[in-house]
């Protein structure tokens, strides 16, 4: 396994062009823990360099179901022409995480192979759940639960953007057009995101470092340091993301 790097911009696919393996794997929508979003340039020159290459690109569509800023986004799936995007996605997130279901959409040359292998390993698929899944999506019930979180969700992210730019001036958030979270680059004149950690479980507000994430120990450690944080909002009120912030920079200036 290879980690490429991600900027601004999402995977740096100039960094492809040496490898020689068969499979990329990629979160374009919002990638954890920078939450990060591949641009349209980015996703075309993934493209085609998957196709002069002939290797398959696994999209899995973290978080796309939550963009509060912009326009929706094409997935690299609906800007494949040549079959070589398998599209995974979940009702994890924008139903609950007790479904336990997902999907994948395959290009048709996959198909059979497909089946044969969830033949070969299934354990049995809900089959109840499913059926109540589609009734949900064929009433256009589902598009309108979506539309419903989404104007909850943008609450609480706009809750915490003001917060944190309120309190804590200078500081970067990344991420912010869409997801579950955020990622906090704090500013100059602030301490390590270690450090800030530490100090913000002593004030009960629970904030985590880029080092404590899976996918930095893959990748960005050099750019990102250790002046990041990754914060998520979904699960708290207005009321409780601004207590927390302020509970947490009043403790800051009294230390």
């Amino acid at each position: 396994m290879r980690a490429i790097e991600v900027d601004e911009f999402g995977l740096v696919v100039s960094q492809l062009e040496d490898f020689g393996g068969s499979l990329v794997y990629v979160t374009p929508s919002h990638q954890f823990p920078t939450g990060y979003t591949m641009s349209l340039d980015r996703r075309l020159h993934l493209l085609d360099w998957a196709y002069r290459t002939g290797t398959y690109i696994i999209e899995d569509d973290y978080d796309s179901d939550f963009r509060y800023d912009g326009p929706p986004l094409t997935a690299l799936a609906g800007l494949d022409r040549r079959g070589t995007v398998i599209y995974l996605g979940t009702f994890s997130k924008s139903i609950g995480a007790g479904i336990r279901i997902g999907y994948a959409v395959l290009p048709r040359h996959l198909l059979d192979q497909a089946r044969i292998v969830k033949a070969l390993l299934d354990n049995g698929a809900p089959w109840l759940e499913q059926l109540v899944i589609a009734d949900f999506l064929n009433e256009g019930a589902f598009i309108r639960h979506l539309r419903c979180i989404r104007r909850t969700y943008m609450v609480s992210r706009d809750a915490l953007l003001d917060a944190v730019e309120g309190h804590f001036p200078g500081s970067g958030l990344f991420g912010r057009e869409g997801g579950m979270h955020v990622m906090w680059t704090l500013a100059s004149d602030m301490s390590s995101a270690a450090e800030i950690q530490r100090f913000a479980l002593t004030c009960d507000v629970g904030l985590y470092p880029l080092s404590a994430a899976a996918a930095y120990e893959q990748g960005s450690r050099k750019r990102f340091a250790d002046r990041s944080l990754v914060v998520g909002y979904i699960a708290l009120s207005v009321t409780e993301i601004r207590e927390a912030i302020g509970r947490l920079a009043a403790a800051l200036s009294a230390r």
